[in-house]
């Protein structure tokens, strides 16, 4: 039986909330640790552990280990791994402002990996103009704001906007491979994107910086208690992106991704803690108008 609008608008407002509060916490947590592959490890290596637990002490209903489930999230991990990563190049190459606007086209791709892979029907006039007006808004607050710098790279940009189209279409492909509970896709999720990080840190050698923050005395409770803080954070905001992926479209989700940015925007502008102009601040508005005006394309 189909959702409730009223349980949908539910989950994503929930989810976009834990979204920004997650960005919040792990900026506090790489400012005690920076260490951002371990942090990461760390935050996916508990939430996997713990459900597992729970699975076992049939408190949650966590489905059990399989190989060819596992070999299906390893997918999954590996383009998480490649959206952070695609992500961290594009903005060392380009401002915010550059990849804000090139990441909300690619919304479109991600509408016809929908229309295409998912039997999603394609978007009626109403959800194209809404979509139109997110994409417009992000391109005028983008010019705006200045531009492009001089030197910037798009190649990156590019990249990582495709990455960003590809991402939840792939999860909703491997979700729609195996019925599985929310809580056991989780489980693999975090599972299998521990299992992947770890040859990461391995080459990043963050293990040195670990021992140097350890003999300066930067492992202290308070890091401890932030980081645990994340890692419960984490599960929550994993366990709420397939609970949402189960009852939106791949489009929604990234449209949702898109706003989340958008909206952290537009809140700091508020609160003095950025530069943009009042012009800048406006098309924000609009990008943000927009995706409220947006009709989730139904199933055919």
């Amino acid at each position: 039986m189909a959702a409730s609008t009223t349980f949908v608008i539910f989950l994503i407002a929930s989810h976009m909330t834990v979204s920004s509060t997650m960005l919040v916490l792990n900026k506090a947590v790489l400012a005690s640790l920076p260490v951002p592959t371990i942090v990461l490890l760390f935050q996916v290596g508990s939430s996997a552990l713990i459900l597992w637990v729970l699975g076992k002490a049939k408190v949650l209903t966590v489905d059990a280990f399989e190989l060819e489930t596992a070999k299906a999230f390893f997918w999954n991990a590996a383009a998480f791994m490649a959206l952070i990563y695609s992500n961290a190049k594009a903005l060392q190459f380009a401002n915010v402002e550059t990849v804000i606007a090139f990441r909300t086209f690619s919304i479109f791709v991600t509408a016809y990996g929908d229309f295409r892979l998912l039997s999603v029907k394609a978007l009626d006039l109403n959800s194209f103009l809404a979509l139109c007006m997110v994409c417009g808004g992000a391109v005028s607050y983008f010019a705006a704001e200045g531009g492009m710098r001089k030197g910037t790279d798009l190649t990156w940009v590019v990249i990582y906007g495709a990455v960003n189209a590809a991402y939840p279409i792939v999860t909703k492909l491997v979700m729609n491979s195996k019925s599985m509970t929310t809580w056991g896709r989780t489980y693999y999720n975090n599972l299998m994107t521990f299992i992947i990080f770890i040859p990461a840190a391995m080459l990043l050698r963050e293990d040195k910086k670990v021992l140097e923050l350890s003999a300066h005395g930067s492992l202290n409770i308070t890091a401890a208690m932030q980081l645990a803080a994340s890692c419960i954070w984490g599960t929550a905001i994993s366990f709420l992106g397939f609970l949402c992926l189960e009852n939106v479209s791949a489009t929604t989700f990234n449209l949702m991704g898109n706003t989340n940015k958008i909206l952290t925007l537009v809140v700091n502008a508020f609160l003095g803690d950025s530069k943009s102009s009042l012009t800048g601040s406006f098309c924000l508005m609009v990008s943000l108008i927009g995706a409220g005006l947006y009709g989730e394309a139904r199933r055919r």
